[in-house]
């Protein structure tokens, strides 16, 4: 093994091999052939590989998103494709890839970056913190208790299966819809859409049939909600997986979860990815019938350039507190910061020199309650956050409130 090592964004010729390193990390399949689809999403200009002689042994790339914040969305760096083979752990490749992809992004003018987590134990040092959680449901359809009728009052729907492949242009608006609605969503390209959401990767998810779609909608043909699912396992006890159910509007939804729990010869539905308080078990008289599996984190947040992401994001409430601001990898963000929210917008400055802090936290624990999901006041009774002012995290979190929990439908 050499001693000498070398980083550098990748050129297309190099993305099997790109592959191959992240499919021998993560204990998977070295013949996927990934690379030739991810050749269109992918941008080489935002990839970063560690050299060992002319062997790729780390991985690591940026996807230019949006993401969805309270009162609109921002910048995001997705990142993604981080890998590091195990015969090279320990050598501070994982940290220099990503500090470069920070960097990056920083010059860009992104104001946040995102990430899936694989473990939990990596990411906070580098400054990202848990800021949406996720819940999967279980759905047992084999006995009585059928999901309770639309509420008085609800549109009549039809509900319409349609071929995925060119459904995009119908099923786009409803996303970006539900995207305004809460906050974690990041945008999809249409390469996004067609390659990822919508093709057929029967060998990458778990086995079952190709993707079935339906879509919600009212008389006048008008489109309100989707399910996109696949059927596992055979007939009378097969199980639907939920891969997506999109509605902005609330009725739309329930009506797409009565047809998934009422389709004959099935014994079991199947829903991961689903918002932390997704109403789905109230729409059962027996709430036990959706019951759920795992609850685990989602989306991390890293805050990269702190007073734009803090004025970039709408507020619930008016609060004025100076936030001590721990930063080790990204030294602009660190210090003190007076917040300032009157009207919904916050301003944030530098404090005075002397001025007293209210809070004192690590840039990770702010991301972590960026979008409304984390409370400041759970943060504090964990030790993660200190207060100095009597009443300063509840004030922070009654700003920082949203109605609907953070949420993002996929992993990146």
């Amino acid at each position: 093994m050499s001693g000498e090592l070398s980083f550098r964004a990748i050129h297309t010729a190099e993305l099997p091999r790109f592959e191959h390193c992240t499919a021998i990390a993560f204990h998977a399949p070295t013949d996927v052939g990934l690379a030739d689809r991810f050749a269109h999403r992918i941008e080489l200009d935002r990839t970063r590989a560690a050299f060992d002689g002319g062997r790729i042994v780390g991985t690591a790339a940026a996807l230019s998103h949006s993401l969805s914040v309270p009162g609109g969305e921002l910048t995001s760096a997705g990142i993604t494709w981080i890998s590091v083979l195990p015969t090279h752990r320990r050598r501070g490749i994982l940290g220099r890839m990503l500090d470069e992809l920070l960097t990056d992004a920083r010059a860009r003018g992104e104001e946040v970056a995102t990430l899936w987590a694989s473990e939990g134990g990596i990411y906070g040092r580098f400054g990202f913190g848990p800021a949406a959680t996720e819940s999967s449901f279980a759905i047992d359809t084999r006995h009585d208790g059928a999901p309770w009728p639309l509420r008085p009052g609800a549109p009549d729907y039809t509900l319409q299966m349609r071929d995925p492949a060119g459904a995009r242009p119908v099923l786009e608006p409803l996303f970006e819809r539900a995207r305004l609605q809460r906050p974690g969503m990041v945008s999809r390209t249409p390469e996004w859409w067609d390659e990822r959401v919508l093709a057929d990767h029967r060998g990458e998810r778990g086995g079952g049939t190709d993707p079935r779609l339906v879509v919600a909608a009212l008389a006048n043909g008008s489109a309100r909600g989707y399910a996109i699912y696949r059927v596992r396992g055979r007939e009378p006890d097969a199980t639907i997986v939920v891969s997506e159910l999109i509605a902005p509007d609330d009725d739309a939804a329930g009506a797409l979860w009565r047809y998934l729990c009422s389709i004959d010869l099935v014994g079991r539905v199947e829903a991961p990815h689903r918002p932390v308080d997704d109403p789905l078990p109230l729409l059962f008289p027996d709430l036990r019938r959706a019951s759920v599996v795992e609850q685990r984190d989602s989306l991390w947040v890293r805050l990269l350039d702190l007073p734009r992401a803090l004025e970039g994001r709408g507020w619930a409430a008016d609060v004025r507190l100076t936030l001590a601001v721990q930063d080790e990898r990204i030294p602009e963000n660190a210090g003190s910061w007076l917040l300032d929210v009157a009207g919904h917008e916050a301003r944030v400055t530098r404090a005075a020199p002397g001025t007293r802090p209210d809070l004192t936290l690590d840039v990770r624990w702010l991301g972590a309650a960026y979008l409304g999901g984390t409370p400041l006041t759970r943060l504090l009774a964990a030790g993660a956050v200190a207060q100095h002012t009597e009443g300063a995290a509840e004030g922070l979190d009654a700003a920082l409130h949203v109605p609907l929990a953070p949420w993002v439908p996929e992993m990146f």
